[in-house]
Formats: structure tokens, C-alpha cells, sequence
């Protein structure tokens, strides 16, 4: 009878457990009914919540990748604090599995000293600026997005151990970028954008999607196409390549809508570049470049004046010449260290009046513009020690994204080799769109930069696994 007792209280301490937490899940759930009854966005992020935390905790990766995708919706409220939340809680994820003493998030981190080393000169150089700055407390959201910026490159280099978890984030990215086209159109979003250059001028219908920019959509639907390639020439899994080639189709009318002439010129380079240095993945790349061909076309002949406006030169891109113009003086009188960080709008009213004709002095005077050349207007307020910086970093993720492609064909997995191809690729497209927006500490950007060293740590045998 005393082992039958000691038996017992095992089982009655479980069961008032098991109602324990049965009592506080349903607690949970009334009072996110009643949430989402009264406070829809506060009950979202409740539910966002009890669904991200365990899995940020139980597998790091995919979490990433779920943020990724979050990501590009950030111009919807409740989807952008989730995702801000969401990216809070991985860096807190990661410091504890840092303080934890993870075997795997240590070893990769002392592989990445290089690019980790690169990227803190670059921040630290950054936020240096701001001390001669004429107005540092003007620009800290933008100081704190570099910072975020930074460690989403640390969290893919870190978090993301093998090519699963590489082609999650790639997929996060094609999903993400997908998902903003269809919330746009879905909501009304072709409308201009209130961040455009022209406001007077520009033509009614451009699609901003979930990131409210045209321009910065367009810069996302490049990347976004290359990286669909590169996982729709995976073989097997028919329904996963099925829904990445019509993900294709959506992102290449979405870059048409946004009627982003730096987005069509990036799209443009990269598909030559693809044909060119693609090697055994031609025909995937023509029938890719194919698709987007004729979505882009299906768009233009549904919509000519958005055909209008791409091809038409006599707005000086929309007055991004003059901002150009009045931007290479800043670097004139502050070639190396720059005028501070997002100082540009507040000390180019010092340039306009100097020697050459400005036809749209008004955006600078009031609009307060940004360059929208993401070098130049690196360079302006960061010098070209800070242009420099950043220009070292990418061309390294570049280089590391050809190796890893290179190392991977020698292993015999073709199909991570190609990915590592369209990873280097969609980088390419996204600086090409760079030159036409200033987007240096957009957080989507980084991800592509983390991609390359990423999958080039991979190919240490120590870390290859099936």
C-alpha cells in the first residue's frame, strides 16, 4: 500500500499541472478574445507572441526567417511593432545563448571575426560622425537603425548554421517581398508615395506595397527574384517550385507597378550578369528572366503611362540630378570625414547657392531631401573613410558568396552551390538599386549582405551536415 501511495502523488501533482496549465491557456485565450474584440492590434501581437517566443527559443533559425518575412511589411502598424518585437527578442535570444556558452553560436562567431571586425569599424565610424555633427540629436532613429541593421547581419552569420536554414532565409526574403506586393495591391496601395522625389509630378498608380516606398519595393523585388531562382532549380519538391515560380510572376509585376526605373536598370544588370556567369543554369535563368519579362510586359500594356514615366528622361530622374549635384559638393568641402551622419538635409541648404543651375533647388530648401544615391550619400556625411568601410564589406560578402558557390560544386551539392549564385546575384541587384535611394540602414538590405559569409562558413567541413 506505501508504494502504491508513493506512486500516486507523482500523478496527482501532474494532473493539477496539467489544470494549471490548462486554466492559464484558457485565461490566455479569454483575454485575447476580448482583446481582439476591442484592441485588434494589441491582440495580434499577443497571439504573435505566444507563437514567435517558444519558437525563437526552441529553433533560432526559422524564427529568423519568420522575422525576415515580417519585415517587409513594416508600413502596416501592427505587422511593423511586431516586427520591431520580434527582432528585440532574437537579440535577446542570442545574447543568452552567448552568456549560455552555445558551442555552435561561438564557433561560428570566431569564423566571422573578419566580417564582424569589418562591421564594427563601419558602425563605430558611423556613430563617430555625429560628434561633428551639426545636429546629431535630429537622427536617432537613424543611428539606431545602423545598429539594428548591424546585428541582423550578426544574427544571420551566427543563427544560420547550414543550407536548410540558408534557403529558409532566402525564402523569408521571396515570401516577405511577395506578400508586400499582394498587401499593396490588396489595400489600395497604388497610389503615390508620399516619400517620392516629384510629388507634383509623378504618376498616379505606383505600388509601395508593404514597405510604403515604391522605390524601396522595387529594390526588394530584384533580390527577390534572383533568390526564387535560386531555390526553384532545387530538385524535387514540385508544389515548392510551382509556388516560387509564381512568386516570381507576382514579384515581376510588383517591380513593373512600383514604376522604379532604378529597380528595372538593377533587374536588367543582374539577368545579363546571371546569363553570363550562371554556369549549367542557363535554361533556368532564361525561362526566370522569361517570366519576368512577360509580367513586366502584361503591366506596361495594361498601364502605358506607367511605360510613360520609366522611359521618360526629362524630369532629371525626378530631380535626383540636382540632389546629386548639390550631394558631390557636401563631399567637395567634406571629402573624408563627411558632414556627420544624416546631416545631409540640414547643411545642403549651405550649397545651393554656389556656381551651377538648380532647376529643383525645392526639395532641398523644402523638403529637406535625402540624396537618394546611397554612396553618395554615404560618402557626403560619412566621408570616404566611411564610404570606404561599407564598400569593403560588401565587396567581401560578395566575393565569400562566388567561393562558397565554387567550394559547394566541388562537394557535389549542386543545388546549395546555386543558391549561393543567386545570394551573390541578389546583392548585386540590391546595390545596383542603391544608387537611386538612400537605403544604407535598411535592415532587408543586411540580410543579403550576411548571406555570402554565411554560406561560405558552411563549407568548412566541420560544419557540413546532410
Amino acid at each position: 500500500m506505501l508504494g502504491l501511495g508513493v506512486q500516486r502523488r507523482p500523478l496527482a501533482g501532474s494532473q493539477g499541472l496539467v489544470v494549471a496549465v490548462g486554466a492559464a491557456a484558457f485565461a490566455l485565450a479569454a483575454i485575447t478574445g476580448v482583446l481582439l474584440v476591442h484592441q485588434p492590434k494589441l491582440g495580434l501581437l499577443v497571439i504573435g507572441a505566444v507563437v514567435f517566443l517558444p519558437l525563437a527559443f526552441l529553433n533560432p533559425p526559422l524564427a529568423l526567417a519568420a522575422w525576415a518575412t515580417s519585415a517587409f511589411m513594416t508600413s502596416i502598424p501592427a505587422f511593423g511593432q511586431a516586427s520591431n518585437r520580434s527582432l528585440y527578442l532574437l537579440f535577446i535570444v542570442w545574447f543568452g545563448m552567448l552568456f549560455a556558452r552555445d558551442g555552435a553560436l561561438r564557433a561560428r562567431a570566431r569564423r566571422q571575426i573578419p566580417m564582424l571586425g569589418g562591421l564594427v569599424l563601419f558602425i563605430a565610424w558611423v556613430l563617430l560622425s555625429l560628434l561633428w555633427a551639426p545636429s546629431p540629436d535630429l537622427v536617432k532613429d537613424t543611428a539606431i537603425n545602423y545598429v539594428l541593421s548591424a546585428g541582423v547581419f550578426l544574427l544571420v552569420t551566427t543563427f544560420v548554421l547550414e543550407p536548410k536554414h540558408a534557403r529558409w532565409i532566402a525564402g523569408a526574403y521571396v515570401a516577405g517581398t511577395a506578400l508586400s506586393v499582394l498587401s499593396g495591391a490588396a489595400t489600395g496601395g497604388l497610389s503615390t508615395s508620399a516619400t517620392d522625389l516629384d510629388t507634383s509630378s509623378s504618376v498616379q498608380g505606383r505600388l509601395q506595397g508593404g514597405v510604403s516606398d515604391p522605390n524601396y519595393l522595387a529594390a526588394a523585388c530584384v533580390p527577390a527574384i534572383m533568390l526564387a531562382g535560386g531555390l526553384a532549380a532545387k530538385r524535387g519538391q514540385p508544389l515548392v517550385r510551382f509556388a516560387l515560380i509564381v512568386a516570381i510572376g507576382i514579384l515581376a509585376i510588383g517591380l513593373a507597378a512600383t514604376e522604379s526605373r532604378g529597380g528595372l536598370i538593377a533587374a536588367a544588370i543582374v539577368s545579363l550578369g546571371a546569363l553570363l556567369f550562371w554556369r549549367g543554369r542557363r535554361l533556368t535563368v532564361a525561362v526566370v528572366i522569361g517570366i519576368v519579362a512577360l509580367g513586366a510586359a502584361g503591366w506596361f500594356a495594361a498601364s502605358p503611362s506607367s511605360w510613360q514615366r520609366v522611359t521618360s528622361a526629362q524630369d532629371g530622374g525626378s530631380g535626383r540630378t540636382d540632389i546629386w549635384q548639390v550631394a558631390w559638393r557636401v563631399v567637395e568641402a567634406h571629402p573624408l570625414d563627411g558632414a556627420g551622419l544624416g546631416q545631409f538635409p540640414v547643411v545642403s541648404q549651405n550649397f545651393i547657392r554656389e556656381p551651377g543651375a538648380l532647376s529643383r533647388a525645392d526639395l532641398i530648401v523644402d523638403k529637406h531631401i535625402v540624396v537618394h544615391n546611397a554612396y553618395l550619400q554615404l560618402w557626403a556625411e560619412t566621408g570616404a573613410i566611411g564610404l570606404f568601410l561599407f564598400l569593403l564589406l560588401v565587396v567581401r560578402s560578395i566575393l565569400s558568396a562566388h567561393r562558397a558557390a565554387d567550394r559547394f560544386e566541388r562537394l557535389g551539392d549542386l543545388d546549395t552551390a546555386t543558391l549561393a549564385r543567386a545570394a551573390m546575384l541578389a546583392l548585386v541587384g540590391a546595390l545596383t538599386a542603391s544608387f537611386f535611394l538612400s537605403n544604407i540602414d535598411d535592415r532587408r538590405l543586411w540580410i543579403l549582405i550576411a548571406l555570402g559569409p554565411t554560406l561560405l562558413a558552411m563549407t568548412r567541413p566541420e560544419e557540413m551536415r546532410t
